[in-house]
């Protein structure tokens, strides 16, 4: 199996884990690529995977200037959901997506484990 299909897999299995929790997950490059994603048909992976590099990017240059250490992860709450976009080892970034009604305690350890399993992949 390739990293795609394995990072597909990790990706299939959060959404199993966490079922109305997580709506959609991607797994971006830290250049704004694309590497896997599971998404619905109207989300739009390359922009996702441009602006989630973006703004990781640059929330990770605003952590530094004010000397905030290391970037953990980042939460957007919007008028009907969530995006929280973390590192996944040093390659890559989980982006994922919740409904505005969501256990956001599970969701976060569920990233969590997300990301470790796509860092042992990506190795």
């Amino acid at each position: 199996m390739g990293i795609r299909e394995d990072v597909g897999r990790i990706l299939n299995e959060l959404l199993e884990r966490a079922p109305g929790d997580v709506t959609g997950a991607a797994l971006l490059r830290p250049d704004g690529l694309m590497i896997a994603s599971v998404l619905s048909q109207d989300t739009d992976e390359k922009r996702l995977a441009a602006m989630g590099a973006a703004i990781v990017g640059t929330s990770q240059r605003t952590c530094d200037e004010l000397s905030r250490g290391d970037l953990n992860e980042i939460i957007i709450e919007g008028s009907t959901g969530k995006a929280t976009f973390s590192f996944a080892g040093t390659k890559g970034i989980l982006a994922v997506l919740s409904p505005k009604e969501v256990n956001l305690g599970l969701v976060l350890m569920e990233i969590e484990r997300t990301s470790e399993s796509i860092a042992k992949a990506m190795e």
